[in-house]
């Protein structure tokens, strides 16, 4: 084990960038491939988006790695570093070439006017949620899991996938969104280790911010979206249960995404089907 002061810090800055590759690298073509052109401007939108378009096509795509290594684990299609990667990379030129056929039959929309300044409010809370956000990649990063569940039930799972390279069939489950996203930083770093596996976890943390400020921005307007992001990003328990790594912030993230896009076909009958 690495003894130097930073061990934790290292640890999360070898992660990251694959992290980063997922999140951004392969959320971002999805949310613009999904999303109108015309919504391409509502930047909190698009990353809400691709926060939570990455780790579900990530974990597709080691869920069924997983299952073809336990039915055969002499086959080199497991869960290894070299085929999560591959497949990632498959999925990004799938994602650009669908991209670039939609920018070839789709139109530019017309610019729809400037944005409204800030309030002086409204720059105060998106300030607080950001110093909130720093303060809390660097304790999720700090810490190994602590909490029950993370400690014994995913970050478990976690650790086990990352040391049979398949997901074992005599086993009980829990839902393999959050175990299998652990495993990958893991699988990055080349070994088991919670700070690894806990790179991904202020992604999704801000992934729900992003979540409730479209919600509350498309319920209302754009201040109300402010608000209760802030409201929800510092609100104490919402600070550990981002630190812990259980079920309640992505939970939370993409129940509240798929209310915030609920609302939007409920509203904008032109495009309930899209949404």
């Amino acid at each position: 084990m690495d003894n130097t002061p930073l061990y934790w810090l290292n640890i999360t800055i070898a992660t990251l960038p694959a992290v980063l590759w997922v999140y951004l690298g392969l959320g971002i073509p999805a949310a613009l491939l999904l999303l109108p052109r015309r919504d391409w401007r509502q930047r909190p939108l698009v990353i809400m988006a691709a926060l939570a378009f990455a780790p579900m096509l990530l974990t597709a795509w080691m869920f069924v790695l997983g299952t073809i290594g336990a039915a055969n684990p002499d086959n080199p299609l497991r869960l290894t570093r070299d085929a999560v990667l591959a497949g990632t990379g498959v999925i990004f030129v799938v994602l650009l070439v669908l991209l670039t056929i939609k920018l070839k039959r789709t139109k530019t929309p017309s610019n729809t006017g400037e944005a409204t300044p800030l309030h002086w409010d409204e720059k105060l809370i998106i300030g607080l949620i950001a110093f909130a956000v720093v303060l809390r990649w660097l304790t999720i990063s700090y810490w190994p899991f602590t909490g029950y569940d993370p400690m014994w039930v995913y970050g478990y799972e976690g650790r086990l996938y990352t040391l049979l390279g398949h997901i074992p069939q005599d086993i009980g489950y829990y839902p393999q969104f959050i175990p299998l996203q652990y495993t990958f930083g893991q699988l990055i770093y080349g070994s088991v280790n919670d700070h690894a596996a806990r790179t991904i976890m202020p992604f999704i943390h801000v992934g729900s911010i992003f979540a409730v400020y479209v919600l509350g921005a498309r319920l209302f307007n754009r201040r109300t979206g402010i608000w209760a992001a802030g409201i929800w990003a510092l609100y104490p328990h919402v600070g550990h249960w981002a630190h812990i790594g259980d079920l309640e912030i992505p939970t939370t993230f993409l129940f509240t995404g798929a209310a915030a896009f609920f609302l939007m076909a409920w509203y904008e009958r032109e495009r309930r089907l899209r949404w």
